[in-house]
């Protein structure tokens, strides 16, 4: 598949970030990214010895939890477009020997049907140029009776909160950027692209036209995050 212009442009930027990504990670949410990260391993139901793809996983913070829980009898497949993310996930996952990274695009994983036990992507769908061929991908390598998790930044619903969100995201997360990346540009995308973002219901809408079944959003700190779990049909 030919890279978008999307894509391209998103590798150059995350070459740029891939070094402080983490700590501008904790900085802008207040440290609050771990428990959302923690609620959506909890919500994946992960079992020792599952297979787990993780689809569009940067640094390797969600990949390295999705290992501590499937164990050394499991096996965890983290797929990133960046390489600059990838180089830095294999430092952070040296310890796991069970963590296996591959460079790939979310629209057009490349596995067969049916081999994964779980799915997850964090922070992912905003970013691809395609969400519900990023999703119908996901659906294609669970296995029957799998289960996908998905997290992502939000617009919180209350009024007043989602103005005082939007000039945050508008004005502070660009200056934060710009302070240890010496580019703000990253971070006025992501606030283009949590604005843009279409809403959780329609989301949801999406996830069971693909044909996902028991599909739940669970919105965390008042809207910011949302996180849509789902389980492909079979036993």
């Amino acid at each position: 598949m030919r890279p978008s212009k999307k894509e391209r442009w998103q590798k150059v930027f995350f070459r740029k970030i891939a070094p402080s990504y983490d700590l501008v990670n904790t900085l802008i949410s207040f440290g609050l990214h771990h428990h959302w990260r923690n609620y959506t391993i909890e919500k994946a139901d992960l079992q020792p010895g599952h297979r787990v793809l993780d689809v569009c996983c940067g640094t390797g913070m969600i990949t390295k939890d999705l290992a501590q829980k499937v164990g050394p009898q499991g096996k965890v497949v983290g797929l990133d477009l960046s390489p600059a993310m990838l180089k830095i996930a294999a430092q952070n996952l040296r310890a796991y020997p069970w963590i296996e990274l591959v460079e790939g695009n979310a629209l057009a994983l490349p596995f067969p049907n049916d081999v994964f036990d779980r799915t997850v992507i964090g922070y992912g769908l905003r970013n691809v140029a395609d969400p519900r061929q990023a999703l119908a991908e996901l659906f294609r390598v669970l296995k029957p009776g799998g289960k996908v998790a998905a997290l992502e930044l939000a617009k919180p619903r209350a009024p007043v909160f989602n103005r005082l969100h939007r000039i945050y995201t508008a004005v502070c997360l660009p200056l934060v950027g710009y302070l240890f990346t010496g580019d703000k540009k990253p971070y006025q995308y992501l606030h283009h692209s949590i604005q843009t973002y279409p809403a959780p219901e329609k989301i949801t809408r999406i996830f069971q036209e693909i044909g996902f079944t028991n599909v739940c959003c669970t919105a965390l700190s008042w809207g910011v995050v949302t996180i849509h779990v789902a389980n492909k049909p079979g036993p």
